[in-house]
């Protein structure tokens, strides 16, 4: 048998890697879309963070500020 006895022939340094190359691809853009969303929930979630503690010092001041009887007393 020779080079066409059923095998194939392969020649030094071609190598395909296309199949393997795009699928890590792939798996690479979809981790760093998992990630942009993890990112982008934690900036919300610290933005919605300090929007409720801006609120809570405002109904502190305000409720300091109306308060029938002097701190003092």
């Amino acid at each position: 048998m020779g080079p066409q006895g059923g095998h194939r022939s392969v020649s030094v340094g071609v190598y395909s890697r296309a199949p393997e190359v795009s699928y890590v691809k792939e798996r690479r853009g979809s981790a760093v879309k998992k990630l942009l969303l993890v990112a982008l929930a934690a900036i919300g979630g610290l933005l919605v963070y300090r929007q409720i503690q801006a609120d809570r010092a405002e109904q502190d001041l305000w409720t300091e500020a109306t308060d029938s009887v002097p701190a003092g007393s």
